[in-house]
């Protein structure tokens, strides 16, 4: 029997992307989908690009620092409850599945109020705030690392899947995986996210040119304003560099790359694992909760990354890391077998056949809290 489901919220890729995963399983089942997101993130864009109807909310987070300030917040809050209810209502849903994000706190609260069935997906190792406060509301909470189900209030269900990842990703990323002993020179791979990352863009190629220069071969995203820069940068340290704002081919790129030096957002790690890509990563020290150290920290428990701190970021630790693997790449060939135990390409429809079963009234199958970052059954 075919479903009608409204997947809710949104804002960054790491949001997003898993979001558009679940759209697709569930299409290709044969069910209908509509996502409820907000203009102010990335699904403003993303969700109609990839086909499928985005209904938008004006909801605002919970900020301001005076009573009327966050007595706006509320009320424009309120009102977007009311709006995800009319549109719940309108496209009969059966379920709700919330990735976070802008969107996510009123449809949340719509659903709980219908008496709509209500999932949710958590794709970093610290949980969101709205994931974090509307938990309990929730049948389910799918999580993408181990580490994250202690985080969850007492009492909540919880299995972890991984993050999911469209198909045609997922795919792509697993397609000819490196093999053997890292390439000579090493291929490293920096990149900061879509936008870049600033704080990489000015130190990385500093940090690299306290290697022999014909030991490294760098491509290095840096986003549109920095490009030219580090471009210069790299000419006039005499390192071998391909320097672009933007990569649009990031599965040909990871296929290319011995070692990646980026940040930890959670949809990095999730395409790092499915490629098999060894990592230095420095996280974002700014993001929502620490979350992206997390995520670090729990790739290099796994063994499939290293950390290095961001604030400051020692040049000499970045050069030293990649000297060991230049050195010793032995040691990539054990972290590159790390990152592939870690990786869940059936992330999505593992999430999809869990609401399906608690839908039929079914038993659901909580996986039990292990050590480690991995949540392999195996």
């Amino acid at each position: 029997m075919a479903r009608r489901w409204v997947i809710a919220g949104g804002g960054t890729g790491g949001h997003v992307t898993p979001a558009l995963a679940l759209g697709e399983a569930l299409v290709h089942r044969g069910d209908e989908v509509l996502f409820i997101g907000s203009s102010r993130g990335l699904e403003s864009r993303l969700v109609p690009a990839a086909g499928f109807e985005l209904e938008m909310l004006s909801s605002e987070q919970f900020m301001g620092r005076d009573w009327l300030g966050r007595l706006r917040s509320v009320l424009s809050i309120l009102g977007s409850v009311f709006h995800a209810l009319r549109i719940m209502r309108f496209f009969k849903a059966d379920a709700v599945i919330s990735v976070g994000g802008y969107a996510a706190m009123p449809s949340a609260l719509a659903a709980w109020l219908s008496r709509r069935p209500l999932f949710l997906v958590e794709p970093n190792a610290i949980p969101g705030r709205v994931n974090q406060m509307t938990s309990r509301l929730a049948r389910m909470v799918f999580v993408g690392f181990e580490a994250t189900r202690p985080a969850l209030p007492k009492g909540v269900r919880s299995r972890c899947v991984g993050v999911p990842l469209r198909r045609a990703l997922y795919e792509a990323f697993a397609k000819d995986q490196k093999s053997g002993l890292p390439s000579t020179p090493l291929r490293i791979f920096v990149f900061g996210g879509s936008q870049g990352a600033r704080q990489l863009n000015e130190n990385v190629p500093d940090a690299l040119a306290r290697l022999a220069k014909n030991s490294i071969e760098v491509f290095h995203q840096t986003g549109e304003a920095d490009r030219e820069a580090v471009d210069l940068r790299y000419a006039e340290l005499g390192i071998k560099a391909e320097v672009v704002a933007f990569e649009n081919d990031m599965p040909t790129r990871y296929r290319w790359a011995d070692l990646a030096i980026c940040r930890a957002g959670a949809l990095t790690v999730a395409e790092l694992t499915l490629a098999g890509v060894p990592a230095l990563m420095v996280p974002y020290p700014f993001a929502a909760d620490n979350h992206q150290q997390a995520n670090a920290s729990a790739l290099e428990a796994a063994g499939a990354a290293r950390c290095l701190p961001a604030q400051p970021l020692d040049l000499t630790a970045l050069a030293q890391g990649v000297a060991e693997f230049v050195t010793s790449p032995g040691r990539l060939v054990l972290m590159r077998e790390s990152a592939i135990r870690l990786a869940r390409p059936n992330a999505a429809d593992e999430i999809i056949d869990e609401c399906v079963a608690i839908l039929d009234g079914g038993q659901s199958h909580p996986i039990e809290n292990r050590e480690g970052a991995s949540c392999n059954e195996s």
